[in-house]
C-alpha cells in the first residue's frame, strides 16, 4: 500500500496554485496560540474542525493562507459545531464522524484575496484528493499533497496520508474541469496496518446542518 501511495502522490505531484488555495488558511486561538487548518465556504464563513473551535470561548482568528504570515487575521464572532458532535464526549468513531465546526467572520475576505470552495460529491475509495493544510511547526506557507482515498472505518474518509500538529481541519479537496470541490475536513490521524492515514470529515452530508444553524436569524 504505501508503494501505491508513493505512486499516486508522484502522478499527481503538480502543485495546486497560491490562487487556487487562497481559501485555505490558519485559524489561531488569540489567547493560546494554538492552531489548526479551516477552509472559506463563503466570504465570511470558515469551516473547520468541532475540536479546533467551538463556540464556548470564540476566541479565534482566520488568515487567508497565501504563504505571507503578515497579512491581516480575520475575527470569528460567531462559532457552531455540528449538533451531533457533543451527543458524547468520548473520543469515539461517532464523535469523530460530526467533527465539523463552521465560524462567522467579523467581515467578508475580499474577493480579491480569496474565493471559497463549493462543497462538493462525497469520496471515492480509489480516487485521488488533496489535502491543503498549515503545521504547527512554524511555517509560513500552506503544506499539499496528493492522497488516496483507502478503504477505512465506516462513517469516514479515509487517505494513505500522514498528518501531524495543525493540520486538523484542513480541507481534503478534489480537482475538476469546473475548479475545487471541498470534500471532506480532516478530523484526525491514525494508523491502518501500520501505515499512517488520515480521517476526515464528509462535507456533503454533514455541512448542510451547520449552515442552517449559522444562517438562522439571531434571537
Amino acid at each position: 500500500m504505501l508503494f501505491r501511495t508513493f505512486l499516486v502522490a508522484l502522478c499527481f505531484a503538480t502543485p495546486l496554485s497560491a490562487s487556487q488555495i487562497g481559501a485555505v488558511g490558519r485559524i489561531e486561538n488569540t489567547v493560546t496560540n494554538g492552531s489548526c487548518s479551516g477552509v472559506l465556504v463563503a466570504p465570511d464563513l470558515v469551516l473547520s474542525a468541532a475540536h479546533c473551535i467551538g463556540p464556548e470561548n470564540p476566541t479565534y482568528a482566520f488568515r487567508p493562507g497565501d504563504g505571507q504570515i503578515t497579512r491581516v487575521r480575520h475575527t470569528l464572532t460567531r462559532v457552531f459545531q455540528h449538533p451531533m458532535y457533543g451527543i458524547t464526549k468520548d473520543r469515539t468513531l461517532w464523535r469523530l464522524r460530526f467533527d465539523l465546526a463552521i465560524g462567522q467572520l467579523e467581515a467578508p475576505v475580499p474577493a480579491a484575496r480569496a474565493t471559497p470552495i463549493p462543497p462538493g460529491p462525497e469520496a471515492q475509495v480509489g480516487e485521488t484528493l488533496f489535502i491543503v493544510s498549515w503545521r504547527r511547526d512554524g511555517t509560513t506557507k500552506p503544506r499539499q499533497r496528493a492522497c488516496e482515498v483507502i478503504k477505512g472505518m465506516r462513517g469516514l474518509v479515509t487517505l494513505g496520508c500522514r498528518v501531524e500538529g495543525g493540520e486538523s481541519g484542513a480541507p481534503v479537496l478534489r480537482k475538476t474541469e469546473d475548479g475545487l470541490e471541498l470534500v471532506a475536513i480532516i478530523s484526525s490521524r491514525a494508523n491502518l496496518l501500520q501505515q499512517p492515514i488520515a480521517q476526515a470529515s464528509d462535507v456533503a452530508l454533514r455541512l448542510p446542518p451547520l449552515l442552517d444553524l449559522i444562517n438562522a436569524p439571531e434571537d
